[in-house]
This record gives structure tokens, C-alpha cells and sequence, in this order.
């Protein structure tokens, strides 16, 4: 059916489709990136240099590179390394990685031990907790000889020269995004963001936004958005601090939830490439990059992922990458603020198509030859005039 005059484009729901390719398991790709970061690391890290934070989005294969990393240095060097976070889903996660790929003997900390083992090179995931007091004492027992941070957060240069020698960044969102790294995604804004209109936004098309991550500043606010999705008849959990968080990732990843409500838990360490949708709450620059970048993961099933934001954010993340479609909320729908995909490719093809058309001189042109003598130029004043013609009636 074609859409009345004058009423705004409804974006498409992007249902699931076999596509576009698996990413893969990312240390396993030959990405230029990875190949210099790793590069220079282990430049920095065999030389005098004590300390180095590599900063890269989420999805990159920060863990990829750790531990490759990380397995340079104790096969060349005999170090023995350890691998500290604050959560114990991102030592779960890099133990099964490296078990998988990599065979690193390597010691999982919490930053919160008491006693932690002794090593000579300390991996800290999520480094930007590292000047959190729980973490200095972590390097006051232990004495690493070597430290090396990963964070997808981007650090205040003041505070960075207090934690570390050297930082290392190489590819950001918009450029891995362009290189087919994360995936595209679609913008959606929203004229407001209370527990009512993110419900409200939903429940009116849950097959447009899919298996969904929603983020709030408070807990009450989680709950109230959940109570109103539930009414609706959509599998929600809000998942906080003394939540079963690992019970909660594994039922959303296993399709039995639909949509996880949280504060910013969720915000670090959560991989889930089959989310599809993160609702991010108004926020500045940093908070938005690290709830945004939740959803960039690729999936074979879902070319696009879709980031909701509201119109009064004080950082939309289309400053950060550039969306494949943008769309905005109003009293008649969706209204595109981007030329359509689908409109651009026939626009191209057409134009593709008439570029090869054969195109043939008029003969009263293909045979006209400027005759013998020098060209005479007219100005505008002095060109001759055509002499009129007479009525002959």
C-alpha cells in the first residue's frame, strides 16, 4: 500500500535476516588494528615502559589483544600474568577466551582480594576503575612489574598521566563502523525519556525494537518501566548490583527475557551480540559512548542495530558515528531525517543505468571543423546583432 501524501516515512522494522555475515570470534580475523596495537604494546611493554592502557570501542577484541599480548610476554619473557576486573563476568569472559584460543597460565583477580597472587604482568579490564582506591591497593600488594589497562571508555588526559606511561589508541567507533568491525546502526530520538514514554515506546512496536537493553539514571525508575512493560506482556528483569546478573544475561541471551532494565552494571562487560536495541538515558559524553557501544557487537541475524535516544540529551551518539538512518518521534510517527537506503540504491542503479546508455553526436556536429584563420572573440558589447527579419505580410 503506498503511503498517503504528506505523512512522514515509517522507518522499516529490521527483522531477522541471514545476510549479513558472522563477525567471527575476533581474534581469529587478521585486523589491521589489532596487528598494530598489539605491535606497539609489546614495544612499549619490552622496553623501560611500566604501563600501558589501550583504549578501543567495545567490540574491538580488546581481550583478543590482551591476551595476545599477554602471550608474547610469557612465552618470550617467562612473566607470569595475572587478569583483574572489578566483576567476576569479565574474568568468566576472558577465562573462556582464553581457553579457547590462547592457553595463556594466567591468575583471575577480583579487585576486591584480600590476597592477591603475585605477578609480573597485571591485565586490568575496565581500566578506568584503576584509580579507584579498591585497585591501588591491588597494585600495592601485588608490585607488578608490567601493567597493561583496557578500557572502551575515553579518559581525561589529566587523569590518565596519573595511571599510566603511555596510552594507545588506534581506531574509534565511526571507523571501525566504516570498516565493517561493529555494526551500522539506525538513530531513533524520542521527545522524551520517563519510565511512561520508554514503556509507552516499546510496547508500540516490540518487533521493531527486539530483544532491548533500557537504561535508567535510578532504580525506581527501572522498576516503573518494567511494571508498565509487563502489563504489556513483555519478559522483563531489572538487573543491579545484587541481582543474579549471570542468570539474567544467560535467559536474555537465550530469548527468554525480552528486555533488561539497569543503571550502568550493564553499562560495562556486558557482550550480548543479539541485542538488538539500547535505550540510553540522557547523559553526557562518556556515560553515552559506554551504554551506546553495548549494542555495536555484530550478528549474522541483525544488519542493523538501533540506539533510542531522547531529543534533549546533552550527547547524542551521532557525534560519535554516523547512523546508516536517522529517524524522529512526532504526532504523525516516524520521520526520516536521512535520505532512505532503499531510495539512494535506486537512485544509484538508475543513474548506473543511464550512464551506459549510448549516446550518439547529431552529424551537423560530429562533422563541424573550425575553419582556416584566428578566432575572432566578441564581448558582450561588440558581438553583432542578427540582422531582423522583415514581415513579408
Amino acid at each position: 500500500m503506498m503511503p498517503k501524501p504528506n505523512t512522514p516515512a515509517i522507518p522499516p522494522i529490521v527483522a531477522a535476516q541471514a545476510s549479513a555475515p558472522d563477525c567471527g570470534p575476533p581474534g581469529l580475523e587478521a585486523r589491521p588494528y589489532q596487528q598494530r596495537i598489539i605491535a606497539r604494546t609489546l614495544g612499549l611493554l619490552k622496553a623501560s615502559v611500566s604501563s600501558v592502557l589501550i583504549e578501543a570501542p567495545t567490540g574491538s577484541g580488546k581481550t583478543v589483544m590482551a591476551l595476545a599480548i599477554a602471550q608474547a610476554m610469557q612465552e618470550q619473557l617467562g612473566m607470569s600474568v595475572g587478569w583483574a576486573a572489578m566483576r567476576r563476568n569479565l574474568l568468566a569472559q576472558a577465562a573462556v577466551e582464553n581457553a579457547r584460543n590462547f592457553g595463556v597460565e594466567m591468575k583471575l583477580i577480583s579487585m576486591f582480594d584480600k590476597c592477591p597472587p603475585q605477578v609480573d604482568l597485571l591485565v586490568v579490564d575496565e581500566a578506568q576503575h584503576d584509580g579507584a582506591l579498591s585497585m591501588a591497593t591491588l597494585h600495592g600488594i601485588i608490585k607488578p612489574k608490567k601493567v597493561m589497562g583496557l578500557t572502551a571508555t575515553p579518559f581525561r588526559s589529566d587523569r590518565i598521566k596519573l595511571c599510566f606511561q603511555e596510552v594507545i589508541r588506534d581506531a574509534g567507533i565511526h571507523r571501525l563502523i566504516q570498516d565493517g568491525f561493529l555494526s551500522q546502526f539506525i538513530h531513533y530520538t524520542i521527545p522524551s525519556y520517563t519510565p511512561g514514554s520508554v514503556a509507552a515506546a516499546y510496547a508500540r512496536e516490540p518487533d521493531r525494537w527486539g530483544q532491548s537493553l533500557i537504561f535508567f539514571h535510578r532504580l525506581a525508575d527501572c522498576v516503573a518501566c518494567q511494571q508498565q512493560l509487563e502489563a504489556q506482556g513483555v519478559q522483563t528483569e531489572v538487573v543491579t548490583a545484587t541481582t543474579d546478573r549471570e542468570r539474567q544475561i544467560d535467559d536474555f541471551a537465550a530469548g527468554r527475557i525480552r528486555v533488561l532494565l539497569s543503571m550502568l552494571v550493564l553499562a560495562e562487560g556486558f557482550d550480548c551480540p543479539s541485542l538488538h536495541t539500547v535505550f540510553c538515558r540522557p547523559g553526557s559524553k562518556l556515560p553515552t559512548i559506554q551504554m551506546c557501544g553495548r549494542v555495536l557487537r555484530k550478528h549474522p541475524g541483525l544488519p542493523f542495530k538501533q540506539i533510542v535516544q531522547c531529543e534533549r540529551t546533552s550527547y547524542p551518539f551521532t557525534r560519535t558515528a554516523t547512523p546508516a538512518e536517522q529517524y524522529l518521534w512526532t504526532a504523525e510517527g516516524w520521520r526520516s531525517l536521512t535520505v532512505n537506503r532503499r531510495i539512494d540504491a535506486m537512485s544509484h542503479r538508475m543513474l548506473q543505468v543511464i550512464a551506459s546508455v549510448p549516446v550518439s553526436m547529431p552529424e551537423f556536429l560530429a562533422g563541424w571543423k573550425p575553419g582556416p584563420g584566428p578566432r575572432r572573440r566578441y564581448s558582450t558589447l561588440s558581438m553583432p546583432r542578427p540582422t531582423p527579419r522583415t514581415n513579408p505580410f
